[in-house]
């Protein structure tokens, strides 16, 4: 139980900071090649994600 409440402790604030920032983390996700390939990569394995993106792509 105390492993737990490190571990809220520490995720709490990372997930607040995340929240906060997330305009910048992705301008930055997606001014770096590698980064960008790599979140691309990592979402599109995502089924309803992957669906969403195909949908529009092909709609006429």
């Amino acid at each position: 139980m105390n492993a737990f409440k490190v571990l809220l402790l520490i995720l709490f604030p990372v997930g607040v900071a995340g929240y906060t920032f997330r305009n910048r983390i992705v301008s930055f996700v997606a001014a770096v090649p590698v980064l960008r390939k790599f979140a691309v990569r990592t979402t599109m394995r995502i089924p309803f994600i992957r669906k969403k993106f195909m949908g529009q792509l092909f709609r006429s």
